[in-house]
């Protein structure tokens, strides 16, 4: 970036891309930070910053773009400290603070040559600290004033950390990698730098006006990002940027608020729960449903209030689809569903029974019933073979239906089984 190689627009990319994605930026120099390295980073964090929040309409060239971004600078926090000092304290503080769009931003300075030999750890840090108050004081000149404070406006946080040379030993062409040959003082320094960079207080998730992005949100960012950018020579306008965010934004508010319902429907119609009562599931859908809306409000506050609307739209009509989707499934599981394909044939097959005894025991010659119209054997012989063949239609219905018939079965028994018990008490209660 910023060299002979590489174009203009190629480094706008890759500085706003990985500004737009990263939560924690570093931006390595030489030596010391100069003027134009400040000027380039608040160019494209306030850049940035209009792609996020709208605050103001980019123009269609660079340099045009870069006028729109000095005015917008010198409009930033410096004016609104200004302005604010006429309202009551009590006013400002009714007034929400809008959050920053970016999170860390670290200067590391390679090859600094102000070091002491004899210096501490602790002394080179108060050396970093001092010279970052140096860097982003105020200036007199007022676009050196405006620059600082809309670097300091675009980042929660910045910091500097300075490395000094890794020794003339790294630059000789016979350098085979060897740690050995590397300054002591810069390896000191470099593995203080590298404890800070991993240390878990500062390892914080990526945030998007004041939200933090799982790592399914930020794959849609990094697809809508990346198709932006994927012309080097074509630097996207930051009202396409901001459309862009605020489109991948509702996507995952949507895809959020869609999981939040199956989420809440599972505890009480997933595979793993029994039948529901139609009127109990609706209310439970209902609540989910006004769940999942809530979460989709609270998210989906960026871009046109049409796009806003045709995503929350979307969000209601895969919520109806899964609603219907559990229904089916909670029918699925009524034990009292297609009972007539096992009461019908079981009644049948009961009545053919007590049909065949009750012939059987009047064809005997004992009783002197004489039926010469047919044969009682022959007829029991066909009561019986029917019956029987009821019983193993019943059966094939049971093993078809595998488990569900069992649990059917199951749960009609124990229904029974309740209803006699609560018959019984109410009998003793009546005796006594």
């Amino acid at each position: 970036m910023f060299d002979s190689e590489t174009s203009q627009m190629l480094t706008a990319s890759i500085f706003g891309l990985s500004t737009l994605l990263s939560s924690y930026q570093i931006y390595n120099v030489d030596k010391r930070v100069q003027e134009d390295n400040l000027q380039h980073l608040a160019l494209f964090t306030e850049y940035g910053r209009m792609a996020l929040f709208g605050d103001a309409t980019s123009s269609t060239s660079l340099s045009d773009k870069q006028q729109a971004l000095q005015r917008a600078a010198s409009l930033s926090d410096r004016n609104l400290e200004k302005s604010s000092s006429t309202v009551k304290d009590e006013d400002d503080a009714s007034v929400p603070q809008r959050p920053r769009p970016f999170q860390r931003l670290d200067f590391l300075v390679r090859d600094w040559q102000d070091f002491s030999r004899n210096q501490s750890l602790a002394e080179k840090r108060e050396d970093m600290e001092q010279y970052m108050v140096e860097l982003l004081s105020s200036r007199k000149q007022k676009d050196l004033a405006d620059t600082r404070e809309q670097i300091s406006s675009c980042f929660e946080k910045v910091a500097c950390f300075l490395l000094p040379h890794p020794g003339h030993a790294v630059t000789e062409r016979e350098y085979d990698g060897s740690v050995e040959a590397i300054d002591s003082r810069f390896l000191e320094l470099l593995t203080a730098y590298l404890d800070d960079l991993f240390d878990p207080v500062n390892l914080f998730p990526k945030k998007i006006h004041g939200v933090a992005v799982t790592s399914r949100e930020l794959y849609t960012y990094i697809k809508t990002y990346a198709g932006l950018f994927r012309e080097a020579s074509i630097f996207p306008e930051a009202k396409t940027l901001l459309e862009a965010t605020a489109e991948a934004n509702n996507v995952n508010q949507r895809d959020k608020a869609l999981l939040r319902y199956k989420r809440e429907m599972e505890t009480i119609a997933g595979s793993k729960c029994q039948y529901v009562p139609v009127q109990q599931l609706e209310a439970h859908h209902k609540a989910c449903l006004q769940g999942a809306m809530d979460v989709f409000d609270d998210g989906a506050r960026m871009g046109r209030r049409s796009e806003i609307l045709r995503y929350r739209h979307e969000v209601a009509e895969q919520i109806e689809k899964e609603r219907h989707r559990y229904l089916e499934i909670n029918a699925e599981r009524d034990p009292y569903k297609n009972l007539e394909f096992y009461l019908i044939p079981g009644c049948l097959a009961l009545a053919l029974l007590v049909f065949r005894i009750s012939q059987d025991l009047f064809c005997y010659e004992s009783i002197g019933y004489d039926i010469p119209l047919y044969d009682c054997k022959q007829v029991s012989h066909t009561l019986s073979h029917l019956y029987w063949a009821l019983i193993v239609f019943m059966l094939l219905i049971m093993m078809s239906t595998g488990q569900v018939m069992f649990k059917r079965i199951k749960t009609v028994i124990t229904i029974v089984k309740t209803a006699i018990d609560a018959s019984k008490e109410d009998g003793k209660e009546k005796k006594d």
